[in-house]
């Protein structure tokens, strides 16, 4: 008789009891070693709720991948909700990612769909939409708090003009309300005057909080929240959590610490074990790579996808530091037939390449001396070869 694995994977027994409570889009209600921002954030918007109109807040939280800034931001924004309800405040939150919104007419319009679901797409200037943003807000005598994550990353493609304009649009009303708030979220966004006027800039210098990365203790506190959350009983080693720890502390990244944890639980089940051991987590760990965030990687359209794979492919073949845009672009041509694509042009290529070293994917740079003419070089920095190679593959298929 055949073999029936769905039964078979049915009737086994896990150590997860949610895997939902690991995942990158849950934000738990205690956030350890996070309680001193979310009080600072607090106390710099609290006059949206005690005097709403009155000003108009402008705040920047910069730091590591992995420190909580999204996290802790989702929290905060969630508990002024609540209470501008409880006070009859009409506040409303909006959180726009850049790297899906990329460019001041998507997020523009995103927002002014959450109050006009059915508003065009096309026909309208981002000005125009801006200035019916707040027109919406005045008739309706709402508040918004906007929240625009890796902001870094659109200020790099896009310059500064988004949050010109915005901050720009409330010094404007000096007489009437003050309906919008900011909070910008990134690695680090440029702050100085070859981005910013004066005033802007005096603005956001003032409201600067810094996200520290996370220690070895930090970590393991964060944990073993999660797993009471995720995992049966007993499911993991104290010296299991003490690796992950250890691994994750050199980073001070708490999104890699608790991935590691998620894939070494993984493991566990692949091998019918009801206990997670350190081996499980090595394996996690050679398996993957901490700055392969498939969160970042599945947003990128099919063609960088492929052209990604590509440089992969030829920084490999080359062993060398950097390689040549023309020699990824032949490498992208043969990626292309691969999977059945039709390549594009190389100009499209070179717009392809910035916006993957926007993303801190590569490293993208102009040949210097010692090259004859001047040629765009690109390289991996954080990623080794081999591993993204197989983690686009595997995206791809």
């Amino acid at each position: 008789m055949p073999r029936d694995y769905v039964e078979d994977e049915l009737g086994r027994t896990s150590v997860f009891k949610s895997e939902k409570y690991l995942s990158i889009d849950y934000v738990p209600e205690n956030l350890p070693h996070r309680e001193t921002e979310l009080r600072t954030l607090a106390q710099s918007f609290k006059t949206m709720i005690t005097s709403p109109g009155q000003t108009s807040q402008k705040f920047i939280i910069q730091g590591p991948v992995g420190t909580g800034k999204t996290a802790v931001t989702k929290r905060f924004s969630e508990q002024l909700v609540q209470a501008a309800v409880r006070r009859k405040i009409r506040l409303r939150k909006i959180h726009i990612n850049c790297r899906v919104n990329k460019s001041e007419y998507l997020v523009y319009l995103k927002i002014l769909r959450t109050f006009k679901p059915n508003f065009p797409r096309r026909g309208h200037s981002p000005e125009e939409v801006l200035q019916m943003i707040i027109e919406v807000l005045d008739a309706e005598d709402r508040y918004l708090l906007l929240i625009l994550d890796e902001l870094d990353y659109f200020i790099k493609q896009k310059g500064v003009d988004i949050i010109y304009n915005l901050t720009r649009l409330m010094d404007d009303r000096l007489n009437a309300p003050q309906r919008l708030s900011i909070i910008g979220i990134g690695r680090k966004i440029p702050l100085d005057d070859s981005a910013f006027d004066a005033s802007t800039l005096s603005t956001l210098q003032r409201n600067v909080l810094y996200f520290e990365k996370y220690t070895s203790n930090a970590l393991r506190d964060i944990l073993s929240e999660r797993i009471k959350m995720a995992f049966e009983p007993g499911a993991i080693m104290e010296e299991t959590i003490s690796l992950i720890c250890d691994i994750a502390s050199n980073r001070g990244d708490a999104r890699y610490a608790i991935e590691l944890l998620w894939r070494g639980g993984k493991q566990a089940d692949a091998v019918g074990s009801d206990v997670i051991i350190p081996d499980y987590v090595r394996k996690a760990k050679a398996d993957t790579h901490p700055e392969l965030r498939e969160e970042v990687f599945e947003t990128l359209p099919l063609h960088n996808k492929l052209l990604l794979l590509a440089a992969a492919r030829q920084l490999k073949e080359a062993r060398s530091v950097y390689v040549t845009i023309g020699e990824v672009e032949e490498m992208y041509q043969a990626v292309c037939e691969e999977f059945g694509k039709q390549s594009r042009a190389h100009t499209q290529i070179w717009e392809w390449v910035q916006d993957l070293d926007a993303h801190g994917v590569i490293d993208a740079k102009k040949s210097g001396v010692g090259q004859r003419g001047q040629t765009t070089l690109i390289g991996l920095s954080d990623v080794p070869a081999d591993l993204l190679e197989q983690f686009m593959v595997n995206l791809l298929e």
